[in-house]
């Protein structure tokens, strides 16, 4: 066993090729509390925030303070912070949220940006609509995480030839730069004060990092393979680089920060099945089993992972399927190799 396994039976026996649970024997893992934050924790400074992020997300530094201080300036200074979080599919920019979700879940608010309409064009969701949550209903200072914001800022036109992705960025500068936006729940009307709401938008924006690889290599780039492979995102996106994406200079101009996150590789994804806060872990307390994974499946996962660029949700889904397939045999298993 080398040193890297070593390490890893010793904090984590079950993934030890060699070990194996004796018959009868009762799993150590089954009565593993939920992977909730201990409410006695003190996440008083963006310190203590960062170590919270840095026991349950892989690497990722730069972003992991960014994202500690963005929150402690909100909560604690009551300073608006709005930044973009840029990286491939996979990377944990979105999850990173998600943990800080955990700890203040009564100031952070995730929304998915892919289907925003403008005004008056179909579709129910609107820049108003993503403030419906009781989050923003309490005048505390709140973050409000747009993921697939990419796809939000991405040029499309209407048949008119209208950029309709223009217009749209031109209804949420408003809404951004501080407002009063009534929102309508049911018989009652809240005004929320957007001068009390950081936003943090999230986009792989991953047709801009292709084209940049491409003209700085000099050889098409194809986004089925993988980004260690063809190179993309080998520099960080500036604000000229989003602006030539399709983001209007105004609505860049409402963002104080491009916080750009590192490229994940087979190796971070073999290693990330291992990681205190690995996503084989809250598998395993949801199905409240014992499993294990040999190196070989792992390796086997973390290059298809990297191959389809799904990243650690293609790992989940791939473990889950196995899971399902297992128990669909014997639902009452609760050991699984």
């Amino acid at each position: 066993m080398n040193n890297e396994n070593a390490s890893a039976a010793k904090s984590y026996p079950w993934y030890d090729d060699r070990v194996k649970t004796l018959p009868g024997e009762e799993s150590p893992f089954l009565d593993w509390p939920d992977d909730g934050p201990d409410e006695e924790e003190d996440y008083s400074t963006p310190r203590k925030i960062y170590e919270y992020l840095d026991a349950s997300v892989w690497k990722q530094e730069a972003a992991k303070k960014a994202a500690s201080v963005i929150a402690w300036n909100c909560f604690t200074r009551r300073i608006r912070s709005n930044a973009m979080f840029v990286g491939p599919t996979g990377c944990g920019k979105t999850y990173i949220w998600r943990c800080l979700k955990r700890i203040f879940p009564d100031r952070i608010e995730i929304a998915d940006g892919s289907n925003l309409s403008q005004d008056g064009w179909r579709g129910s969701k609107k820049w108003a609509t993503l403030l419906s949550s009781p989050v923003f209903r309490s005048g505390r200072h709140t973050i409000l995480v747009i993921d697939e914001a990419d796809k939000m800022l991405s040029p499309k036109f209407s048949q008119g030839g209208e950029n309709v992705s223009h217009s749209i960025q031109a209804e949420g500068l408003t809404m951004i730069e501080g407002s009063a936006v009534d929102i309508k729940e049911g018989s009652a009307t809240y005004k929320i004060n957007t001068a009390k709401i950081s936003f943090v938008l999230c986009g792989a924006f991953s047709a801009k990092a292709a084209d940049m690889a491409e003209k700085e290599t000099g050889s098409r780039i194809g986004f089925g393979a993988a980004p260690a492979e063809t190179k993309a995102y080998n520099r960080p996106l500036t604000e000229a680089d989003l602006i030539e994406f399709g983001v209007m200079p105004e609505f860049m101009g409402r963002f104080q920060r491009i916080v750009n996150l590192e490229p994940m590789t087979a190796d971070d994804y073999y290693r990330m099945t291992d990681n205190a806060g690995s996503t084989l872990q809250r598998i395993r307390r949801q199905y409240r089993a014992d499993i294990r994974l040999t190196q070989k499946t792992r390796r086997e996962l973390a290059e298809a992972a990297l191959k389809n660029g799904l990243g650690i949700r293609g790992m989940e889904n791939r473990i889950r399927a196995m899971l399902d397939e297992a128990l669909f045999e014997d639902c009452s298993r609760r050991r699984f190799e």
